[in-house]
Order: structure tokens, then C-alpha cells, then sequence
């Protein structure tokens, strides 16, 4: 099996041993951090499974035990791995305009021309709020943009697209 990008979502990281009693540190990619417990298994990029439980929290985040492990050396190569989740079991988006980051990258930009104008390489959060970055097809340069209904008032998950009123 190979981890994909299409049938599997980078939910976090594995991060330094705490302690000499199996715990690991953890950096969740989830919007809530104790999301975590609500899954079973979880893949590494070497394919292998492995069961993760948040144990504690610490001034530093979540704090987990693997595999029910509870010896420092049988865990420690398990740190700097990043771990995945089989995208099948997510929740579907609720709201009329929310979506997965993973559904838009990849989608085209459509202009008020109808024309394919360039594809969205990446969304990020500095923490004011989403961005869009756009690799534009003719100057090969990539722009952020703010990810508004204003900005963007269609996008179209199914045919791959995203309108821009710019």
C-alpha cells in the first residue's frame, strides 16, 4: 500500500519522546487537537499502522502513546514521522461554504471570462483568516489571495473549478 494523496489526509506529526514511559509529543494538523481520539487507525508513510491515543496535554500540545507502547526505545522510531488518516473517514463539510483544504488544491481558476486562468498550489492561515495561493498559467507566478465569497463567489468541487472576480 502507498500512502496517497487522494485516498489519505496528513492529520499530524510525531515528535520527541517525554518522559522514559512511552509518550511521544505530537503536532496535530486538526483543527481541534483531541480529534484525535476520535479515530482507530492511523498510517505512517511507510504504510505501517499504528493505534495513537492522546493521553495528556502539556505547555507544548498533545502528549500520546502508540501501540499501547510504554518502553522509550521501542518508540523513539516512531519520532519526526508524520502520520495519516484514510480520508473516507472524515465527516463531509456541513456548511454550504466549507471545505477540506485537500478539495481545493488542485482546483482551476476560472476568471469572469470563463477562461482557466490558474490552479490553487496551496490555502494557508497566518491566522487572519484563509489564503488562497494561485499559480497563474501565463506568468508562471504564484499570488495569495483572500478566500472570500467575494473574491471567489463559486466553487465547484465536483468539475474541479473555483471562479475568481479578479
Amino acid at each position: 500500500m502507498v500512502i496517497n494523496s487522494k485516498d489519505y489526509i496528513q492529520v499530524g506529526r510525531i515528535g520527541r519522546p517525554k518522559g522514559t514511559k512511552g509518550l511521544l509529543r505530537f503536532q496535530s494538523f486538526l483543527h481541534d487537537d483531541r480529534e484525535i481520539n476520535d479515530f482507530r487507525t492511523f498510517y505512517l508513510e511507510s504504510s505501517e499502522t499504528i493505534q495513537i491515543k492522546i493521553v495528556s496535554f502539556d505547555s507544548k500540545g498533545p502528549i500520546i502513546k502508540i501501540n499501547d507502547l510504554i518502553e522509550r526505545n521501542k518508540i523513539e522510531n516512531f519520532v519526526n514521522q508524520f502520520v495519516f488518516l484514510e480520508k473516507k473517514f472524515l465527516d463531509k463539510p456541513t456548511k454550504e461554504d466549507e471545505f477540506y483544504i485537500y478539495d481545493l488544491e488542485g482546483l482551476n481558476v476560472i476568471n469572469k471570462k470563463k477562461e482557466s486562468v490558474g490552479i490553487i498550489s496551496s490555502v494557508v492561515n497566518f491566522g487572519a483568516g484563509d489564503l488562497i495561493e494561485i499559480l497563474f498559467h501565463k506568468s508562471k507566478k504564484k499570488e495569495f489571495f483572500r478566500f472570500t465569497k467575494e473574491e471567489f463567489p463559486e466553487v465547484d468541487i465536483k468539475s474541479k473549478k473555483i471562479y475568481i472576480n479578479s
